[in-house]
């Protein structure tokens, strides 16, 4: 009885997490906070969340001349050519705390390059294109007694086979919500129009940086391979950061680690 109950228990919170999640953002505000275009950064928070505004703001570094890939899987910066003056601020913060190579993940969570890209998200949820994190924050807290609910429900006794079914179906669906990006149903209407109205960047190159870093905002990997294969295999933009000696239970020393919010 008490297993029937933890699994019946579960379907109120996931519908709750359900709602929450998917009902329309309040609304986009108005003026000019909306009105202005997104930039290449903006766009690929839309489309990777942090990871992707991050690659594509060192790809905007890549094009000035301002990094370059290290081997090695790492970058490094070159101090006689900093960030242009129109240099988004996810970029200049990325160039500002890069000192000898570093491998660009450990570099996203610095805590400088963490708080540049918390103000580029601002920025994209409030012209109603992105959850706000405490919306994405309730949904996980709401999701989690139903992810909970079956391995209690086991302990606690044996379950019949519809229960069993309506437990391994509210799993499903829990891993299927939380999985979902960032992007309102506004969000990833804009992303699926720009990448119609700017599917010819896909064949831009080193000539044309501007359209060249909206393919990698709008594409990401793909465009990273195909358009940037020697900077992207350099540079490490599309691997793991490599072992160090504490990662192996050794003694040694990291990169600031912070969860990034996108």
């Amino acid at each position: 009885m008490i297993a029937e109950v933890c699994v019946g228990a579960a379907w109120p919170f996931l519908l709750a997490a359900a709602v929450l999640r998917l009902r329309p953002v309040a609304g986009p505000v108005r003026g000019p906070a909306r009105e202005r275009p997104l930039t290449p950064v903006g766009i690929g928070l839309l489309r990777g969340g942090g990871r992707g505004a991050a690659q594509t703001a060192l790809v905007e570094l890549h094009l000035a001349g301002s990094v370059e890939g290290a081997w090695a899987g790492m970058v490094r910066r070159d101090d006689t050519r900093p960030p242009p003056p129109g240099a988004s601020g996810l970029a200049r913060a990325q160039y500002s705390v890069l000192f000898g190579k570093l491998h660009p993940s450990r570099l996203q969570r610095i805590g400088r390059v963490e708080r540049a890209l918390a103000a580029e998200a601002r920025a994209v949820e409030r012209a109603g294109l992105l959850l706000s994190g405490r919306r994405v924050a309730a949904v996980r807290i709401l999701l989690l007694p139903v992810l909970c609910a079956a391995p209690v429900a086991a302990v606690a006794g044996r379950l019949t086979a519809p229960w069993l079914l309506l437990a391994l179906l509210a799993d499903g669906a829990a891993l299927a919500l939380g999985a979902l990006p960032r992007r309102t149903r506004g969000g990833a209407a804009l992303l699926a129009r720009l990448r119609r109205e700017h599917a010819g960047v896909r064949r831009a190159s080193m000539r044309e940086p501007d359209q060249l870093l909206l393919s990698v905002a709008l594409f990401g990997a793909p465009a990273l391979r195909e358009q940037l294969p020697r900077f992207t295999g350099e540079s490490g933009l599309l691997t793991r950061p490599p072992r160090e000696p504490m990662d192996r239970g050794g003694s040694g020393s990291g990169e600031p680690f912070a969860p990034c919010g996108g």
